[in-house]
């Protein structure tokens, strides 16, 4: 979810990563517009379902006989400053401080209108350095 400096922009963009099974879908929305993305997340999919793009009935036997739809989840990827991330103190002081007004706000499952039951959160280290290579010498 991207937000951006249009305050009414409703768009997005679905990439399809595995055909029939696994897609992206990135909304841009403007800052003015209410990120309801379960309610948005709905639409895309009842318009791939038009499209024929996607089947979103059940591959177990026993839920396709009755055509009732598969699960869906939602995956939230969090940054994360990774430990190893060579920082001033500047930089440091500011990160920190950015630690702890994620740790004071609403999360993003929840500013985002999820349902928790739906999401998976992942995190992602951020490398601010790339490490130097390492010498390491393997024993038996």
């Amino acid at each position: 979810m991207d937000v951006t400096d249009e305050p009414y922009t409703m768009e997005y963009e679905v990439d399809q990563m595995i055909s029939g099974k696994l897609f992206r879908t990135d909304f841009r929305l403007g800052f003015r517009v209410e990120q309801r993305i379960s309610v948005l997340f709905r639409k895309v999919v009842e318009e791939l379902v038009n499209n024929g793009e996607v089947d979103i009935v059940s591959q177990y036997p026993s839920l396709k006989a009755k055509s009732i739809p598969g699960d869906f989840r939602f995956v939230v990827i969090e940054k994360i400053l990774a430990n190893t991330s060579g920082l001033n103190f500047l930089d440091w002081i500011t990160a920190s401080c950015h630690r702890l007004l994620k740790l004071l706000s609403i999360s993003e499952t929840r500013g985002f209108g999820l349902d928790s039951s739906s999401v998976s959160t992942e995190k992602v280290p951020l490398m601010v350095e790339v490490p130097h290579s390492v010498d390491i010498k393997r024993v038996k």
